[in-house]
């Protein structure tokens, strides 16, 4: 009756839910844009021919490494590469690219805590601000040293690491239990959205005269993070219940189909139980393939351009707008898959538990075929890889959309923004070594992305097998409390017209 309710008396274009959805979306390009815009940007910031010239100059055996087995491919080094002022190794460009995320793992887990405790308003909208700040200096210091650089980069990633067990209690609140992996996946959807738009406008911007250049992709990150977390933190509630424009049918509708227990009191009464979050089986399935998971996503999240520039040899103009292609079909899957999870589990299809395994079989095993043939792509099959890659990360989108991404919310929707902190704190580690890895292996022989394909292929499955028979989406025994009290401070005057609903925690 609720549902008929809700859907009948409130127009499409009035649910609040949907807006903060639109909202956090936009909120994700934007935190994508500052997180991905240094892959592009290195293209065109470094003057790769001097450090090809340094190469040759420095002592054997490293000039005899300096091989290629594409040398078939007509060679146009005037169009592949726009020199930049800096003449750093690929060594050290991996340090910078790892740089974000030694930042990015340590408030993961804080985060997850103060979003349970204190709700995602001003962290979520107060990190995207702090970030814009410090990324519109980034061009600055980048001229005096590289190591600086890392700082303003490992700062971002302090801010950042906020940013999605935040976006894991906004759905907590605001996300009833049938609309969740359409609803999540939409926001989610907002990471491709970011990475499309500041890989292929970042590769554009290199070749602008507006602000020199590529300072002008940090510039313009900036702005549009700083005008989202003003907006944000003027819009959002932590609560239903709280928010100014929610009419009263989708307010009743929302509380009643996300387990939250209305109460009078205005005093936090949350606690987590770590222990119990520490010796799950359930959790650690998903710290397992969060992390393995990871590893495809972060190496080409970080080092796509690199591959485009050395490998298939493409310009810097197609490389942005090539590197964008993977992501734009990622961001359309995610979306379909979430709505198809929804289905499956509203129609009883299948389980929830069954559900979310399909979902990290199909974003894990399908990438992995597809990564392992683009380990034996060439610049002579430069299209064919493409294909290959845009398969490859497109299914990935099936983790968001259905599988892993949505199980701290199944498992433990009182304490899912700590349960997913932790998750994502490990699910970080790909992210630092990664960059490094990638880095070390093909400055010595570009012939190396090979093995990196392969470690791919092997992490994924690893993951992906981790799930299928640890895995669990159905709400645990330790996790059977009511998450209202935590946000249920915000605006205490909102109360008069409430009514306290009781719901069985083990529906």
């Amino acid at each position: 009756m609720d549902k008929t309710n809700s859907k009948s008396s409130v127009p499409f274009w009035r649910l609040i839910r949907i807006a903060i959805t639109v909202l956090g979306f936009f909120g994700m390009i934007a935190h994508f844009s500052q997180k991905v815009n240094v892959g592009i940007a290195l293209v065109c910031m470094v003057n790769h021919s001097a450090i090809e010239q340094n190469k040759l100059n420095s002592p054997p055996p490293t000039t005899t490494l300096i091989t290629h087995t594409d040398d078939n491919c007509p060679q146009t080094n005037s169009t592949n590469h726009i020199e930049g002022p800096f003449i750093w190794t690929k060594t050290i460009q991996g340090i910078i690219l790892g740089a974000y995320f030694w930042g990015y793992i340590i408030t993961q887990i804080p985060a997850g805590y103060l979003a349970g405790r204190f709700g995602p308003r001003y962290l979520f909208g107060g990190a995207m601000i702090v970030s814009s700040l410090v990324t519109v200096f980034m061009p600055l210091v980048a001229h005096v040293h590289w190591i600086l650089f890392c700082i303003l980069r490992l700062l971002v990633g302090l801010a950042h690491g906020t940013i999605w067990p935040c976006m894991t209690v906004i759905m907590a609140h605001w996300a009833p239990i049938h609309e969740r992996g359409k609803l999540m996946g939409f926001m989610n959807a907002g990471a491709q959205a970011g990475n499309a738009f500041a890989l292929s406008i970042g590769g554009l911007m290199c070749s602008w005269h507006i602000a020199g250049g590529w300072p002008f992709i940090f510039y313009s990150a900036a702005v549009l993070g700083f005008i989202w977390g003003i907006i944000w933190i003027l819009f959002y509630t932590n609560s239903p219940r709280n928010h100014r424009f929610i009419s009263i049918q989708e307010k009743e509708y929302i509380l009643q189909h996300t387990n939250q227990q209305l109460s009078d009191s205005t005093k936090i009464e949350f606690h987590a139980p770590w222990r119990a979050i520490l010796t799950s089986r359930a959790c650690w399935a998903l710290f397992i393939v969060h992390t393995c998971s990871n590893w495809g996503t972060y190496t080409f999240l970080t080092s796509t351009p690199k591959y485009m520039n050395e490998v298939l040899k493409f310009n810097i103009t197609s490389n942005g707008l090539l590197s964008s292609v993977p992501y734009i079909v990622l961001w359309l899957n995610i979306n379909i898959s979430g709505f198809i999870a929804d289905v499956i589990i509203r129609k009883n299809l299948l389980t929830t538990t069954n559900t979310r395994k399909l979902f990290n079989i199909l974003g894990n095993l399908v990438p992995a075929i597809f990564v392992l043939g683009l380990a034996f792509m060439t610049c002579q099959l430069k299209y064919v890889a493409v294909v290959l890659l845009t398969i490859g990360v497109a299914f990935q989108g099936c983790c968001f959309g259905g599988g892993y991404l949505l199980v701290a919310n199944d498992i433990a929707p009182a304490y899912t923004g700590i349960v997913f902190g932790i998750s994502n704190t490990l699910a970080t580690i790909p992210g630092i070594i990664s960059p490094y890895v990638v880095g070390a292996l093909t400055e010595k022989d570009p012939n190396n992305w090979r093995i990196i394909f392969f470690i791919c292929v092997a992490i994924y499955i690893i993951g992906m097998i981790a799930f299928t028979f640890l895995g669990s989406g159905e709400l645990q025994p330790w996790a059977r409390t009511s998450i209202a009290p935590r946000v249920s401070f915000e605006n205490p005057l909102s109360k008069e017209n409430d009514q306290t609903v009781t719901i069985n925690n083990g529906a």
